[in-house]
């Protein structure tokens, strides 16, 4: 697949030196980039919950806040209402 990235000047001209002094093509010094750094394990940012959050909330696999599970159903009301309260 073709595709168009823009980048700066200075890291243009150094991926292409370099490419030519390990005698590859800047699309494999690409290549290799990418799938280096999409094997990194991506580590979600910590979120830390407030107590009052804590009641309502939980954090998923994800590292995302998701309205904890209960035996009541939750409204859209009830959803607007928290917002409002927790400012978000």
């Amino acid at each position: 697949m073709k595709t168009t990235i823009e980048l700066p000047d200075a890291l243009m001209h150094r991926a292409k030196v370099a490419a030519a002094q390990r005698r590859t093509t800047f699309k494999q010094v690409m290549i290799e980039s990418l799938e280096q750094w999409l094997s990194k394990p991506s580590t979600p940012a910590a979120v830390e919950l407030t107590p009052e959050q804590a009641e309502i909330f939980e954090i998923d696999a994800y590292g995302v806040p998701v309205l904890r599970k209960r035996d009541r159903v939750m409204t859209n009301e009830m959803i607007n209402e928290m917002r409002e309260e927790m400012g978000i």
